[in-house]
This record gives structure tokens, C-alpha cells and sequence, in this order.
């Protein structure tokens, strides 16, 4: 018994676009009530729906500018640029925010698209802070005891005291010598030594405990690497009895006494009466590394979910007007014939949908454009292999026959045609940002499925309706 090959093929994409896409259609039909419960209990149904990108589903869009002036002498922009890059998409991807767009932008910029994320105080607190994490020994000297008294009655802060001093020379004439100023948040003053004793640079891991003095006894213990370690040893044993201010972004996050020597291989823990959310975010941005400077917000943009659904609304009713046109056209001008290419293409838009949802592309408003564009080229091979057909007709071919050549005859235009603007997408993806990347995705896998189901599947219909003898002559 002979097997047909195409015919299983295309049983198994049919199939297998059912099994993907039925988690998104209950997702459609479901009301607003039972998806917000569904997204407050994360429900493992949301893994398995098409992703939205930021203009469909809404988010936040921040523009980020580095400070060169922050900058050491030896970094370039461009290397300080691509170091905050992979740094952000660490923090991102640790924090769990999904399909995130991190891109540079001219020199010093950065872009970053958060889809899902409303709330910008949040995504700016994860991507924001340059996480310079230093050990500082607290100065408790008499001098350092009047210099803060005097600048609680001033009712000033640490930062507007360390930019400019001169400003406040009664505070200035007793500062010791060698020492700064840093609050906590709340509002508690401390004296530290300018010199860091440590740094963030020598930390192997950071992660979220329970334990602690505070409420919410969430605390940050952190790993040091095997130099890290040593030093960290070194001065726990030489500074027992004193206050260890750890100081992350000039804010000290806690300050605990030094009761006896931290060997190698034990844990520091930094306490500052952290809620979950706080101390899962101070981790985060600890395990992916310090900004090489600090970043500017330039732009700041909140895409709310009214306008997410109404670009879903307006870009998908667009689309599904000009497919049913494009239906009703083909079925109008070739008839049966029109019929069988309408049925290829809702095939083929049903499998682009899958493969995007199976392999969590991302959609996005360009991504609605590039379908369209593919679904038009889909149609513009099925009309050049209706028309070949109806030539071999005219010619006095019979049906069968006509059928084949105009297959035979058209597969190479056809294949040059999907094959030129292929490459044209992946230029696209290539060099491309965010949404141009959305484009070119759905607008490549959209081809090479209209190859299959315009050349393979429509031909497949073909046959099967000849072997049965439905098709004794065509109309077109």
C-alpha cells in the first residue's frame, strides 16, 4: 500500500495547530473576570498562550540614557552601552518579566519594552538602580556623632550635604577627615569611611532568605568568589566590635556589628526590613552585576491595556476584513478552483499561528502587518498557479493533466519570489529592532508555510478529488 506523504503531513500540521491553539481560543471565549482570576493565580494556562508584544498587550516603555560623565577614563560609551545592555536583560530575565525588548538606540541610548509591566515605578527600580555595592566601616567617632546631630537639626539630607559641603561649613569643620554621609530608608543618618573595604565586584550569588531582626523577615544573604571571600575574612577578623555599613546607591542597607570573624565560605547577610517583593528585586540586581554608570530616564511611556486591546481590535479587524475579501475574491473569479486556494489559506494561517505559539514568538502590531503581507504573496502563488492551469486548459490540455503542468510550470517563479523576500526578512531580523524583528518573524515562517500548503496541499486536494472522480472538469 502505497503512503501519501502529504496527506499525513498535512493530518499532523492540522493536528498538532488544534492541540497549540486551543489553550488561546478558551483564552478568547473566556470572560474578563475569569482571566483576571486566572492571571492572580498564574494558572499554567498562560505558558501556553500566543505572546503579545508591547503594543497589543500593553506595558512599559522606558528610553535610558548612560551618564558618560560618570564613566572611569578607560571605558568607552560604546563598551559602557553594551555592558548596561546585558546587564539590564539579566536583571529582567531574573525578575521574570516575559519577552522583554532591550535594544541600543544611536550612542548612549537604550530602549527598553516591557510587555505587561504597568507599573513604572517598578520597572524602574529593577533597571535603574547601578547596584554599586560597597562594605563600609562605621565611623562612631565623637566628631562623626556632631556632625550628624547637626544635620538632623538642619533638617538636610546626606546627598544635597556630599554634593555640595562648602554649602554647610558648621558641619564641614567637624566631619572627620576620610568620611561621608549616607542615609537608610528610613531616614537614619550614618558616618562611614570614604574607603570601600569591598565591593560588588567580587560577589558569586545573591538570594533571598528568611531570618532577620525585621517584620517581614526577608533578608538578602550574598556569596563572595574565593578573592571576595578571602578579603571579606580579612576584614571581619581585623574590624570585630565595629558597624559594617552596607551600602548599595549611596543608601545603606543595613549595618551590622562584626561580632567575630567571617570565614571563607560563609554567608553575609544584609538586613533592611525588606518586604518579599523588595528583597527579590535587591537580589536580582545584585546576581546580575553593577551598572557600569549610573542611567538617565529620558522617556517614559505606560501603554495601558484599553489601548492594548484596542490595537488587537482595530489591527485584527482590519486583517479579517481584507482576508475575507481576498476569500471572497478568489472564490468569485475561480470558483471551485477559488475555493480550494481560500481553504490552503486559512490552513496556512492556522499553522503560522501555532508555530508563533509553540516557539513563544512574540506578536506584535507589525506582526498583524507581516501576516497580512504573507497571506497576500500566499494568494498572488495561488492566482499564478490558477492562471497556468486555465492556460493549459485554453491549450486543450485535459484536467488532470492541466492540473500538473500548471504545478510544474509555476513552482520555480513561485520559489523565487517567497526565496528573494526571505532574504529581505532576515536583513530585517538581523539589523532590526523590536517590532521590525515581529515583522520579519511572522512574515518568514508566513512564507515557507504558504509554500507548503499553495504548492503541496492545494495539489494534494487535487488528487484526492480526482481518485474519488469529483472533479471531472474545472470551471475557471
Amino acid at each position: 500500500m502505497k503512503i501519501n506523504w502529504k496527506l499525513w503531513i498535512s493530518i499532523v500540521l492540522l493536528a498538532f495547530s488544534v492541540w497549540v491553539l486551543w489553550p488561546s481560543f478558551n483564552w478568547a471565549i473566556m470572560s474578563v473576570e475569569k482571566r483576571e482570576q486566572a492571571e492572580k493565580e498564574k494558572d499554567p494556562i498562560l505558558g501556553k498562550l500566543l505572546k503579545l508584544g508591547l503594543d497589543l498587550k500593553g506595558g512599559t516603555h522606558l528610553l535610558l540614557e548612560i551618564d558618560a560623565s560618570r564613566l572611569d577614563g578607560s571605558v568607552k560609551i560604546k563598551d559602557a552601552v553594551d555592558r548596561a545592555i546585558e546587564i539590564i536583560r539579566n536583571r529582567i530575565d531574573q525578575f521574570g518579566v516575559t519577552d522583554p525588548m532591550i535594544a541600543k538606540q544611536g550612542d548612549k541610548w537604550i530602549v527598553v519594552q516591557l510587555p505587561g509591566i504597568r507599573d513604572p515605578k517598578a520597572a524602574k527600580d529593577l533597571i535603574g538602580k547601578t547596584a554599586l555595592l560597597e562594605f563600609r566601616i562605621e565611623n562612631t567617632s565623637e566628631e562623626a556623632k556632631r556632625a550628624l546631630d547637626l544635620i538632623y537639626e538642619k533638617k538636610i539630607t546626606p546627598a544635597q550635604y556630599r554634593e555640595n559641603p562648602s554649602l554647610y561649613p558648621d558641619i564641614k569643620a567637624v566631619m572627620p577627615e576620610g568620611a561621608s554621609v549616607f542615609e537608610t530608608k528610613r531616614d537614619v543618618i550614618y558616618c562611614v569611611l570614604d574607603k570601600a573595604l569591598l565591593t560588588g565586584a567580587v560577589l558569586a550569588n545573591a538570594k533571598v532568605e528568611f531570618g532577620g531582626e525585621y517584620q517581614h523577615g526577608m533578608v538578602v544573604s550574598v556569596e563572595f568568589n574565593k578573592d571576595g571571600g578571602r578579603i571579606f575574612e580579612h576584614i571581619t577578623e581585623r574590624n570585630i566590635g565595629k558597624n559594617l555599613a552596607i551600602v548599595l546607591d549611596d543608601v545603606v542597607q543595613s549595618a551590622p556589628v562584626i561580632r567575630a570573624k567571617i570565614s571563607r565560605g560563609e554567608k553575609a547577610v544584609i538586613e533592611g526590613n525588606f518586604n518579599s517583593d523588595e528583597a527579590k528585586l535587591l537580589a536580582a540586581v545584585l546576581r546580575a552585576g553593577a551598572l557600569p554608570a549610573p542611567v538617565k530616564l529620558i522617556e517614559e511611556r505606560t501603554v495601558g491595556p484599553s489601548l492594548g486591546d484596542d490595537s488587537i481590535k482595530k489591527g485584527f479587524m482590519s486583517s479579517f476584513i481584507g482576508v475575507i475579501l481576498v476569500f471572497l475574491f478568489m472564490f468569485i473569479y475561480y470558483r471551485s478552483s477559488g475555493l480550494i486556494a481560500d481553504l490552503a489559506l486559512a490552513l496556512n494561517l492556522i499553522i503560522l499561528m501555532a508555530i508563533m505559539t509553540y516557539f513563544q514568538f512574540t506578536l506584535t502590531l507589525p506582526g498583524v502587518a507581516g501576516i497580512a503581507l504573507m497571506l497576500a504573496m500566499s494568494v498572488d502563488a495561488n492566482v499564478l498557479i490558477l492562471e497556468r492551469i486555465r492556460e493549459e486548459l485554453a491549450a486543450g490540455k485535459t484536467v488532470r493533466v492541466a492540473v500538473d503542468m500548471g504545478y510544474q510550470k509555476v513552482f520555480w517563479t513561485i520559489f523565487d519570489a517567497n526565496f528573494t523576500t526571505l532574504v529581505a526578512a532576515a536583513f530585517l531580523f538581523q539589523f532590526g529592532t523590536g517590532p521590525i524583528k515581529g515583522f520579519a518573524v511572522t512574515l518568514s515562517i508566513g512564507l515557507i508555510v504558504s509554500m507548503f500548503t499553495a504548492v503541496t496541499v492545494t495539489k494534494l486536494i487535487y488528487e484526492l478529488l480526482f481518485k474519488e472522480n469529483l472533479l471531472l472538469k474545472i470551471k475557471i
